[in-house]
């Protein structure tokens, strides 16, 4: 039998592209470059690398505007079956509720699966929280903080990273994986793949492919409030330039600050 497994992506904003809204206090994407959120790579190649071992079936899923296309096609060009865009501008400004509801909602209806990857968190929140939000919508068992997955039987094995430790742990299918940035080097997509995956296509799926009521989804399903968003000021640093005459006096300077200790601790 062959495995089912499912990643979910996320084309996230180039960092230094994205600006935040002054009045909905959400990010501006409209202006930015999208790229395949790093760690969503890991675990998109943890994925592949189960099925050169053992043979699966890779879905890569996707919520995000229509242009969200290209890093699908991306993923299918190194090497994943099918492809399924989750777009809709009802789910706009979603949370991380409202998305690991809608994320979770679409795994429910591709049916069959085995193991769910994603990547620990995302580059444009940090979160952390999809992943475990759609183990939990789904109530399956889950695995964070992963470094390396393989299969063995009926069960997967993985190693985590922990503060103080390393684990190993193996569990039974299905099972959602959380995979860890630099977990691996990902693959790079060829070009016959890419044409491939062009021509069979990416399927689009809106809130009524899913059966979602409107209210369930983006903003208006998110119980999340940003009340205001501060940007610090930015503190500037005083210099002066001295002369070689005037060191043992800044030498004296920065003793009576406290800035500098003598050897002796004095």
């Amino acid at each position: 039998m062959t495995l089912k497994i499912i990643v979910m992506m996320k084309q996230v904003p180039d960092a230094e592209e994205i600006f935040i809204d002054p009045v909905t206090y959400t990010l501006n994407r409209t202006a930015a470059r999208g790229v395949i959120n790093i760690p969503d790579e890991n675990a998109l190649e943890i994925a592949l690398q189960i099925k050169d071992k053992v043979g699966a079936e890779v879905t890569v899923i996707s919520m995000g505007p229509p242009q969200a296309e290209e890093a699908i096609i991306e993923c299918m060009g190194r090497g994943a079956d099918r492809g399924i865009l989750i777009t809709d501008r009802a789910f706009a400004a979603a949370d991380t509720y409202a998305t690991s509801l809608t994320l979770a909602a679409t795994i429910d209806k591709i049916g069959k699966y085995d193991i769910i990857l994603a990547g620990e968190s995302t580059t444009d929140s940090g979160t952390g929280h999809v992943g475990p939000g759609v183990a939990e919508f789904l109530d399956i068992d889950q695995v964070t903080y992963a470094e390396s997955a393989e299969v063995v039987d009926d069960k997967i094995r993985v190693k985590r990273i922990l503060e103080d430790a390393d684990e190993v742990v193996e569990v039974p299918f299905p099972v959602l994986v959380t995979v860890l940035t630099g977990a691996n080097i990902p693959r790079r997509a060829t070009l016959r793949r890419k044409i491939d995956a062009i021509k069979k296509g990416i399927e689009r799926w809106d809130h009524e492919t899913l059966g979602l009521p409107p209210d369930w989804i983006g903003i208006r399903g998110s119980p999340t409030i940003v009340g205001a968003v501060k940007v610090p000021e930015e503190k500037k640093r005083a210099s002066k330039k001295i002369s070689l005459e005037q060191i043992p006096e800044m030498i004296d300077e920065l003793f009576e600050k406290g800035i500098i200790k003598r050897e002796d601790g004095a």
